[in-house]
């Protein structure tokens, strides 16, 4: 809306697409956070003007964003700065070391670890683990991402002290409630506190890969890291039987 006017769905043209490419570009953005945007864009528009009968739209088809650049690599921490990002969380005992406790021992995606509430997380058992479902609050980026995850190490002792401190039915209730996972602003608070006290170079989601790093180093079993992670594209045996 900050680009262009409000128009009926099948009026946007190409000059209106263009315009939010450079408005996207203008914020920093690099060429695949733009297309994974204009994506989605163009994803609405179409499926609502199948839904009322018009003609599909191109104006967000095929937007020009220049020659293939070389993909950024994410920046992974290594296991010292690891220790030393735990370490800390450690020290400081609050919600949003809790949040990244967690994180770091579990490759959760941050909104799906915000999003928890007291009775997706089981520590009455013999296996201590959390669950990963759609919530009216937390919607997942794939069906697929339904699942079960152990809760071990730094993961466990944080989600006991989140569970002991939250005053009502929410993990971490100062970010998520029935309404909403408020994940923009703990992203920046988040990304604002590792970058001073751990490295300039890691985010949030840089523990999710060190995660992989880490399965994958002990020889973990690729089906049951794709599992924990759902990083995984599955084929026809993955659908057969109860999985893990």
């Amino acid at each position: 809306m900050e680009v262009t006017d409000d128009k009926p769905i099948d009026a946007y043209q190409r000059a209106d697409a263009n315009a939010f490419r450079e408005y996207l570009r203008s914020r920093g953005l690099s060429s695949e956070r733009i297309a994974r945007i204009i994506s989605n864009v163009r994803a609405i528009i179409n499926f609502v003007s199948k839904e009322e009968g018009l003609e599909p739209s191109q104006a967000f088809s095929g937007v020009y964003l220049g020659e293939p650049t070389k993909k950024v690599t994410r920046y992974v921490p290594d296991a010292k700065e690891l220790k030393k990002l735990q370490r800390l969380c450690r020290f400081c005992d609050d919600e949003m070391r809790w949040l990244l406790a967690l994180i770091s021992d579990t490759g959760l995606r941050l909104s799906e670890a915000l999003g928890l509430s007291k009775g997706e997380v089981f520590l009455d058992t013999s296996t201590h683990y959390i669950e990963i479902g759609p919530k009216p609050w937390r919607y997942l980026k794939a069906a697929d991402c339904e699942r079960v995850v152990p809760l071990v190490g730094e993961a466990l002792w944080s989600a006991q002290r989140a569970r002991d401190a939250s005053n009502n039915d929410y993990l971490f209730p100062n970010y998520c409630d029935r309404n909403q996972v408020k994940s923009n602003s703990a992203s920046s608070a988040l990304n604002k506190w590792l970058k001073k006290n751990v490295s300039k170079e890691i985010v949030v989601h840089s523990l999710r890969h060190a995660m992989r790093d880490r399965l994958r180093a002990v020889e973990c079993s690729a089906n049951i890291i794709d599992q924990i992670g759902v990083w995984s594209r599955k084929g026809v045996g993955e659908s057969y039987g109860n999985g893990y």
